[in-house]
């Protein structure tokens, strides 16, 4: 790069930062002023400050331990965001410490664990370089000899044997089998009504041509030891399902995600359950099956608003509702990328958070620990006309879940004093520019919208 082009850049980035006034303090949820008689709905558990292995491991022990999450004979499903890397991905040391913690709860553990998730990076996601479980982390490791997800699972695997499985779902259209069910052996069921699987849908109910309507999809696969798991309807043996308990944890990282979708947070994190056969733009296919638009091109137009506003968290809900709802929803965010999955700028907040309800804490987790430190109006729950707000709002209204937070306890664990904290939940982190001039002056231009 030449120095006048140096200049120019240093330039501009001087006056678009003149133009902003510092990270912004969260905003006051409009039309929220009465105090609620209700009592609060659930509770948040939030750990800061320590390292995220030790954050992980305390929102558990504050919860009442994995032992109130797992049975000792469940296969617990684990479906981390591998589509990045980085802040992108969840931290790996908390990933490494929730499987343990599952493979060793107290009163035993003779079950499964299982890492899976459908990262659509073609058919064979593991060798991709351009997901987490290939890319080397350069922030969000913490931890040796463990770079990638793959370094991860293979340590799991050496330790932990039969009992550890690493799982790939993949997209029908680059490869994976439709099936009808757990007799068809691994695959995708699609809930179009046909093959005797029921018809579950969701519609944006648009006139004027904007009318979309997506079906539900979820996976069939088999553990490293021969159990055959249904997604939806749970353990599949000798030609029935046996009843044995399937656990879901959906363990997401908070980052900035786009002008049309806001922040990626656990919500969002469903998408990777689902199978996205079709490509994102309704306008170039976008189609899982027939009519059907697919989890992503059915409520955006590729990389761009859809004709409805909030009908991600509104088939996410639909999905919640009548596939699988996890059990436990874990948020990592030892580091939260500002404008970018993988590039700085990022803060490290050094937080872990931990809900039952996922739409309470990606509600906590933008307000307070994203938008603190970013400022970037996309990232603020409580503003109406952004997509954000309207994603957890239409997800909330169809699953029950909390979009108040007046109803959401916090207790939230303060590793440098050792104490609960009683105020000043957010959290203010110092920022890592990086020296790519691109994505700062993206900063700034988000700051702006």
């Amino acid at each position: 790069m030449s120095e006048t082009r140096r200049q120019f850049f240093r330039q501009l980035v001087s006056a678009a930062a003149a133009m902003v006034i510092g990270p912004q303090a969260p905003a006051a949820a409009p039309g929220r002023t009465k105090k609620p008689s209700a009592v609060p709905g659930c509770t948040l558990y939030r750990a800061i400050n320590g390292s995220a292995a030790e954050n992980l491991r305390k929102v558990v022990a504050m919860l009442g331990g994995m032992e109130t999450v797992t049975g000792p004979d469940d296969v617990v499903v684990i479906k981390p965001n591998v589509q990045w890397w980085n802040q992108g991905a969840p931290n790996l040391a908390a990933v490494t410490a929730l499987v343990d913690l599952a493979m060793n709860r107290r009163g035993g553990f003779r079950g499964e664990v299982v890492i899976a998730e459908n990262c659509h990076r073609g058919p064979a996601p593991w060798k991709s370089g351009s997901s987490g479980w290939t890319r080397s982390f350069v922030r969000n490791a913490d931890q040796p000899a463990s770079g990638t997800m793959n370094e991860v699972c293979g340590i799991l695997k050496k330790k932990y044997g039969r009992r550890f499985t690493a799982c790939h779902w993949i997209d029908v259209g680059a490869g994976g089998r439709r099936v009808y069910g757990p007799q068809d052996g691994p695959g995708y069921v699609y809930c179009d009504g046909t093959g005797g699987v029921p018809l579950i849908t969701c519609t944006n109910g648009a006139g004027n041509g904007n009318y979309r309507a997506t079906i539900m999809s979820y996976p069939v696969f088999t553990t490293d030891a021969g159990t055959v798991v249904d997604f939806k309807n749970g353990i599949w043996s000798g030609g029935c399902y046996t009843g044995r308990p399937l656990r879901f944890i959906n363990v997401a990282a908070l980052n900035h995600h786009s002008a049309y979708c806001g922040v990626s947070g656990a919500v969002k994190n469903y998408l990777g359950i689902s199978d996205l056969s079709g490509g994102p733009d309704p306008r170039r296919g976008g189609k899982i099956t027939g009519a059907y638009y697919n989890f992503h091109s059915f409520p955006f137009d590729k990389w761009s608003h859809g004709p409805v506003p909030g009908m991600l968290g509104a088939e996410t809900g639909v999905f919640m509702n009548t596939i699988r709802k996890a059990d436990l929803n874990i948020m990592t965010a030892e580091w939260v990328g500002l404008v970018s999955r993988t590039e700085a700028p990022v803060a490290r907040t050094r937080a872990v958070l931990a809900a039952s309800d996922p739409v309470a804490l990606d509600y906590h987790a933008a307000k307070y620990v994203l938008y603190p430190n970013s400022g970037i109006p996309v990232h603020n729950p409580d503003d109406p006309g952004r997509p954000l707000h309207h994603c957890l709002k239409t997800c909330a209204e169809a699953t029950g879940c909390l979009f108040d937070e007046r109803l959401v306890k916090v207790q939230s664990f303060n590793a440098a004093s050792k104490m609960l904290q009683r105020k000043d939940l957010p959290l203010y982190a110092e920022t890592v520019w990086g020296t790519d001039m691109l994505p700062i002056l993206k900063y700034f231009c988000f700051r702006l919208l």
